[in-house]
């Protein structure tokens, strides 16, 4: 790679960082909320937002698979510009619906609809990072867009906490300039990467869908690590914010500032563990933070004390730090050149599958947990224990396999 290439690499590694950071300060806030709108604002049952999330999480399966063949046949500009255009009218919609009370379906179904958008957009952002960078600058640039992304969502979290105790619907502001933002910001500053393109391969266009089924070894790794954060994104689902408005009786400040005490790990501690891990294995990585994961939900189950809540939301948070960056990257290194949309959307489309069940998991043995809810953490606690041991297990069988890949 030479100097130009090289510099120009770079410069769009710090585009996708700002584009992160402003879609983590729209977007996040908006589930978080969401979830307790629904809930506490239209009277929608624990059940009744799993399946909303649920919903959402399924339609992104086929749209993965979709967008990630788009990403090789048309280019990742051109998606990557869209994206956030069509995000800014429907998230503008959903300002509207909530800020006079429309149909609780609109409101509900403008929600569905953005859920596949961002899935699409995350493929994007993986593939055009993918395409400017080597196999092993790939988990520390991950690691960057992750630092930028949770400044984002840090930001988002503590205003979208003060704007949401005045309007639910002011909240929805955010991601409406947000994606405005970041459709302006890709169209002047994001080239087209992908190489098919850049080689002038005009009849990738007219290609049919392609779906890697037959890549034994890549489809299983995308299985096991879905089920293992299936299990750690708990954390991340309607649960969190439902429990500890409902159970522990915090205010959607102290809600937020919880899950702000987790962007700020991220953005102390990746740099840090990415240094310190840097010679261990990406799977070796994933293993550790999933268990950390694990620590951290069973202290959720015998506190409500927020200091301790805190704390542990620091552990879980160091094992996103270790988990999160080298899932991505590790992908990435097994999908071909010239296929990765098609090969990232696939991983998606698996996640997506797996993961809509993540809320209506999580609510429904809330919901059955009443009289002692705190067990609802001693059994996620447990689960994802037994999802690190499942990718070890893995790990350790295709290991040789997994090491002959070729890097690209």
């Amino acid at each position: 790679m030479n100097v130009a290439h090289e510099r120009r690499h770079k410069q769009v590694i710090t585009i996708l960082s700002l584009g992160s950071f402003v879609n983590g300060l729209g977007q996040y806030i908006v589930w978080v909320i969401m979830a307790v709108y629904l809930n506490q604002a239209r009277g929608v049952g624990y059940v009744g937002v799993g399946v909303v999330f649920m919903v959402g999480g399924l339609i992104s399966v086929p749209a993965s698979i979709y967008g990630g063949n788009l990403l090789d046949r048309l280019g990742r500009r051109r998606i990557m510009i869209a994206i956030p255009w069509i995000m800014t009218g429907m998230f503008a919609v959903l300002y509207i619906s909530v800020t006079y009370k429309l149909s609780i379906y609109l409101v509900e179904g403008l929600f569905i609809g953005v859920t596949p958008l961002g899935t699409m957009q995350y493929v994007a952002f993986n593939a055009i990072a993918s395409d400017v960078t080597t196999p092993q600058e790939r988990t520390n640039a991950f690691g960057v867009l992750r630092i930028a992304s949770n400044a984002g969502i840090g930001a988002g979290l503590v205003l979208g906490g003060i704007l949401s105790e005045v309007s639910y619907a002011v909240v929805f502001l955010l991601p409406t300039a947000g994606s405005l933002i970041e459709g302006m910001l890709y169209f002047a500053r994001i080239p087209e990467t992908s190489p098919r393109a850049i080689k002038g391969e005009k009849n990738a266009t007219r290609e049919k869908i392609s779906v890697p089924i037959h890549d034994t070894l890549f489809i299983t790794v995308s299985i096991v690590l879905a089920i293992g954060f299936f299990a750690s994104g708990m954390f991340e689902s309607a649960l969190t914010p439902l429990y500890l408005s409902s159970v522990d009786g915090y205010s959607n400040l102290m809600v937020t500032g919880l899950f702000a005490v987790n962007t700020l790990v991220v953005l102390v501690a990746q740099g840090p563990i990415n240094k310190i891990f840097h010679e261990y294995r990406d799977t070796t990585r994933i293993i550790l933070g999933l268990s950390l994961f694990a620590l951290g939900f069973l202290m959720f189950a015998v506190t409500s004390n927020y200091l301790l809540l805190a704390i542990a939301v620091i552990i879980l948070t160091s094992g996103e730090n270790l988990s999160s960056p080298s899932a991505s990257a590790l992908i990435t290194k097994m999908a071909p050149e010239d296929r990765r949309g098609a090969y990232l959307g696939l991983n998606s489309s698996i996640s997506s599958f797996i993961s809509p069940f993540r809320p209506l998991a999580a609510t429904t043995i809330l919901a059955f947990s009443a009289a002692a809810p705190g067990d609802t953490w001693i059994f996620l606690s447990a689960f994802t224990f037994l999802a690190a041991f499942l990718l070890l297990a893995v790990f350790g069988i295709s290991r040789k396999e997994m090491e002959g890949r070729k890097n690209s």
